[in-house]
This record gives C-alpha cells, sequence and structure tokens, in this order.
C-alpha cells in the first residue's frame, strides 16, 4: 500500500518499550504505530460524532421514552409479583 512516510522521534525509553512490544507480537514498529494512529482516529471521530448536538437533541428526545418504558415495565413486575403473592 502506498503511503506518506511520518518521521517521529522517540525517547530511548519509549523505543525500548515499543521494540519490547513488537519482539513479542513479531511485528514492526511502522505497523504498530500506523494501528495505534488508525485506532487513535477513529476514537476521535466517534467522540466527536457523540458530542454533535443533533445526538445530544436525539438522546433528550428518546430518553423521556425510556423512562416511560422502564416505568411500565416495573409496574407490570409488581403486578405480577403481587398477583404471585395473592395466589
Amino acid at each position: 500500500m502506498a503511503g506518506k512516510t511520518v518521521t517521529i522521534v522517540l525517547d530511548d525509553e519509549l523505543d525500548a518499550a515499543l521494540e519490547e512490544i513488537c519482539l513479542e507480537q513479531g511485528r514492526t514498529k511502522g505497523d504498530l504505530i500506523v494501528e495505534l494512529l488508525r485506532k487513535f482516529v477513529e476514537d476521535e471521530r466517534l467522540r466527536f460524532e457523540l458530542n454533535s448536538s443533533e445526538l445530544a437533541e436525539l438522546y433528550q428526545a428518546l430518553v423521556n421514552e425510556d423512562v416511560t418504558l422502564a416505568e411500565e415495565g416495573m409496574a407490570d413486575y409488581h403486578r405480577m409479583l403481587k398477583e404471585t403473592d395473592e395466589s
């Protein structure tokens, strides 16, 4: 896969830790760093989407419905318990 080259500077401690992980996993530093960057970008995109005002509005719209369903479910549960106790 063709791509961009990025140069990074690691301190000795981080480089040694990365080297140890790579040896344990049989991977190259480049492969591991690319995987970590992909996960980071994915997480950041998700965090941005979850912080969107549209999602917050949707949550507010659904939370009342969820509370109503939970209350109805608890009422049914209590009714069943009462019926069981009476029989």
